[in-house]
């Protein structure tokens, strides 16, 4: 399998790049969304670990670019950022969007991330890394066994 890791700071490209080559997966890396699509113009990639915030082209402009591309449409897609702010929240919710990490995350959470996304979506596990079920608009109202109403 190759992994294109996508990041302007080069000790995080190069820290993703050799957590991930510990699993034996095909590694390469880009700079910034230019530069990885010079990359997916050369290389056949399997899917795309990239940062939100980047100069030259950021990640969620390179995501939608890569999803334009013929071969690419459904390419798994994880953003890792150590941005939570509104604009990379706003952007991550985007249903196209196949995973959000937080930078700072253990990296073994990163590899779940990687064999969730690249398993046949028929065998995931129910939930992606680190969520234990999605809660409902109403969650906090629900009773819980035991619970009395007054």
């Amino acid at each position: 399998m190759k992994i294109l890791v996508v990041d302007d700071e080069e000790a995080h490209r190069l820290l993703l790049r050799n957590h991930i080559q510990s699993e034996e997966w095909d590694v390469l890396t880009a700079e910034d969304g230019e530069d990885a699509l010079a990359r997916l113009a050369k290389e056949k990639i399997d899917i795309i670990v990239s940062d939100v915030y980047m100069p030259v082209m950021d990640g969620i402009r390179l995501h939608k670019t890569v999803r334009s591309i013929p071969g690419y449409e459904k390419i798994p897609f994880l953003f890792v950022s150590a941005y939570d702010d509104q604009y990379t929240m706003e952007a991550v919710k985007d249903p196209k969007i196949d995973g959000f990490m937080k930078k700072g995350k253990p990296m073994a959470e990163l590899k779940e991330w990687i064999r969730y996304l690249t398993a046949p979506e028929d065998q995931r596990p129910k939930f992606p890394p680190g969520q234990t079920r999605k809660a409902g608009p109403h969650d906090q109202f629900r009773k819980k066994p035991g619970d009395s109403w007054r």
